[in-house]
């Protein structure tokens, strides 16, 4: 298992986003553009959308099948476990229902009660929400909005698509009812979304309020009950991914995880879970031939931090300091140089394939992998089959906020086999010092199934 100091360091090799006064990026590095507007993107009244949702934990990805009706107050979801399991759901004003149907025909509603779920509104912006920039997501141009949440200072992120303001991407710290499904997964990409005219959803509300009250029981606990029962379902759910999702499919090619190519330039923006911080950009350097990597931040909300590295250089690692003025502080609290096949011994496992190119997989058929940090928390990452990375995401519970975790890496720049100085690497005088004070019993020795350490084999 990864244990938690690996999540970024595997993303882009940091620890925290903070930084340098005088060094500067080799690469041009991704900035985002204004925002077009300050105004609150809206959703029609009447829509179908179709989202995958990655959970918390090492749990199945589930699709999610949504037709929403803002004049009626209604929505029905339907959730399907990419690997098995479905849940049939009805949600009117504060009454949530489970359904059962026969292909179009629903023969059963069953009433829950209110479990905290509502209908979805048009617009998905709190008062207290910002739109930080604006910059594509893989190939897909979209505006970042930022929503501060309690306990400060947690906060969600939205990606709305700039060509018809529809929802793209939803990252979540933590499962709340904030927005009901996507607001109990960490990760939720828009597959498809279309305006209707009707929503057939008015015939479903006049069936289910001669539903029965529900008897016993918590309805959130009910709730959380099945949900969590998918996965334990027996039953495929194939038939169901091929209607909604063709291009998904639950297995995945028998060929190996790609290695990370001997050198290796990389450029993206990261973006964080505390509301006090903005997305920055990242650049990394990796050269397995010294072996090194060396990953520099720009931003972070520290006042007289400019740039930050994160030097991983043989068995050791440290992340070094630069402020506006003051001198440079190295600290060796990293583990060594990233192994090329640090998927592969993670151990990560694939959860599903997406096939051909889409704006999921911008770069062809893409594997998503799901890897083991300190649990329950787990990383989700897309990659190509070609070894091209799209995003790296890393989930995160109550009580993380705070810590100056990230939360998304979207990759920008991939460039197998760049050309750079080794001077690269170079520690400065510091971090000299700074090594005498490293402990013999450092937890970091942990680290090494997927980094160097001090007693590894290349």
């Amino acid at each position: 298992m990864l244990p938690r100091v690996l999540t970024i360091t595997i993303a882009v090799f940091v620890l925290s986003p903070a930084a340098a006064r005088e060094p500067r990026a080799l690469l041009d590095l991704p900035q985002l553009a204004p925002c077009g507007s300050t105004s609150h993107p809206r959703l029609p009244e009447k829509w179908r959308g179709i989202y995958l949702m990655a959970p918390f934990t090492k749990a199945q990805l589930v699709l999610a099948e949504i037709v929403s009706d803002a004049a009626l107050s209604a929505m029905r979801v339907r959730l399907h476990g990419v690997r098995r399991g479905s849940l049939d759901l009805f949600v009117a004003g504060n009454r949530t229902y489970v359904l059962e149907s026969e292909g179009a025909t629903i023969k059963e509603c069953r009433a829950l009660g209110d479990t905290g779920w509502r209908p979805l509104p048009t617009d998905w912006i709190a008062p207290q929400s910002q739109c930080t920039g604006s910059a594509p997501i893989g190939e897909t141009p979209v505006e970042w909005w930022k929503t501060a949440i309690a306990p400060e200072p947690a906060s969600y992120w939205l990606w709305f698509k700039t060509s018809d303001q529809t929802p793209f991407r939803l990252v979540f710290p933590f499962a709340s009812d904030q927005l009901p499904p996507f607001s109990g997964y960490a990760l939720s990409y828009q597959v498809r979304f279309n305006t209707l005219d009707e929503t057939g959803l008015a015939g479903i509300d006049a069936a289910c309020r001669q539903a029965k009250p529900a008897m016993t029981g918590n309805p959130v606990r009910t709730l959380h009950r099945l949900i969590g029962k998918i996965s334990q379902s027996r039953q495929p759910a194939q038939s169901e991914i091929n209607r909604v999702m063709p291009e998904l499919q639950a297995d995945c090619p028998a060929i190996p995880f790609s290695e990370w190519p001997e050198r290796l330039a990389i450029t993206g923006v990261m973006t964080p879970f505390d509301s006090d911080e903005n997305p920055y950009p990242a650049e990394v350097l990796y050269d397995w031939t010294v072996p090194a990597q060396r990953t520099r931040t720009f931003g972070g909300p520290e006042a007289g931090i400019t740039v930050q590295d994160s030097l991983l250089l043989d068995p050791h690692g440290y992340t070094i300091t630069h402020y506006r003025d003051r001198p440079l502080v190295c600290r060796p609290v990293l583990p060594g140089t990233i192994r090329p096949g640090w998927a592969a011994r993670a151990p990560c496992e694939c959860a599903a394939t997406i096939n051909g190119t889409t704006s999921l997989s911008p770069y062809g058929t893409a594997r998503i992998l799901v890897c083991p940090l300190a649990s329950p928390r787990v990383a989700w990452a897309w990659y190509a089959l070609s070894g091209r990375p799209t995003v790296f995401m890393v989930t995160s519970l109550r009580g993380d906020e705070g810590k100056r975790l990230f939360a998304v890496l979207d990759y920008h720049t991939w460039l197998p086999g760049h050309s750079f100085s080794r001077s690269v690497f170079s520690t400065p005088p510091q971090c000299a010092i700074a090594s005498h004070s490293r402990s013999t019993r450092s937890p970091l020795r942990r680290c090494s199934t997927c980094h160097l350490g001090p007693a590894y084999s290349r």
